[in-house]
């Protein structure tokens, strides 16, 4: 028994293991904000989309829900295909288009792969937020559009003062449970980055999985895993 001495360790700033550890916490926030604040721009922005009714939106939301019934290794599989670099039809799209070199590759830096992580979690993540709030839009009571309407609103101003207040619940729950699935997001960003190139992808769950199962170290698992649960138990409160 050490007591809290495994704790005292990591939050030692020269021990080389809490130097990995601290440094896989920033790159899980900035993987965790990166997706919730994206997701929630497209998956609203479609939303409302789809509240307008256009022609051919009753087709759109039978597919708006494929990306998210699909398991996110399939996922992450189909998009590491996708940006392999030399069969894959979007690596071949920008080459083509002369929008980066020949040697372009989406796994060679770190920035790289997390933004290419980052896009196949938002494309699988969005369709939640986009049918949670179509759903609480369908709700909302005539009478308050048509008296924005009445008062001369404009379209900023019907969403500022009569969709957000109504959404706002709603949204804020879907936030929170994006946010703790994001959070401890393993799957994904193992399938395409395996945490590389020379951990610059590392999240909180690659490196605690690692310290368990690949270096036997379920001590430094532990730690590891409590700290964790305890930095997302306080952003959500």
């Amino acid at each position: 028994f050490v007591g809290l001495q495994n704790f005292k360790t990591f939050f030692t700033p020269e021990n080389q293991q809490a130097m990995r550890f601290w440094a896989a916490v920033k790159r899980t926030i900035i993987w965790t904000g990166s997706n919730l604040v994206v997701a929630i721009l497209i998956g609203v922005g479609a939303a409302f989309l789809l509240f307008s009714n256009f022609k051919g939106s009753s087709l759109l939301k039978s597919f708006v829900l494929i990306p998210w019934i699909l398991p996110s290794v399939i996922t992450g599989f189909i998009f590491s295909l996708m940006m392999n670099e030399r069969a894959g039809i979007i690596t071949w799209l920008l080459r083509s288009t002369h929008l980066v070199n020949p040697n372009f590759s989406f796994f060679a830096t770190g920035g790289l792969s997390m933004f290419a992580a980052i896009m196949a979690n938002v494309w699988r993540a969005f369709p939640f937020f986009t049918l949670m709030i179509y759903a609480k839009l369908c709700t909302i009571p005539t009478d308050q559009v048509e008296a924005a309407k009445l008062e001369g609103t404009n379209a900023f101003q019907m969403f500022r003062y009569v969709y957000l207040p109504f959404i706002s619940d709603t949204l804020s729950s879907c936030i929170f449970l994006c946010f703790i699935w994001t959070f401890n997001a393993y799957d994904i960003m193992k399938v395409m980055t395996n945490g590389g190139p020379a951990d610059s992808t590392t999240t909180m769950s690659i490196l605690i999985q690692r310290e368990a199962f690949s270096y036997f170290s379920l001590s430094n698992a532990s730690t590891m895993s409590v700290i964790a649960f305890c930095i997302m138990f306080s952003i959500i409160i």
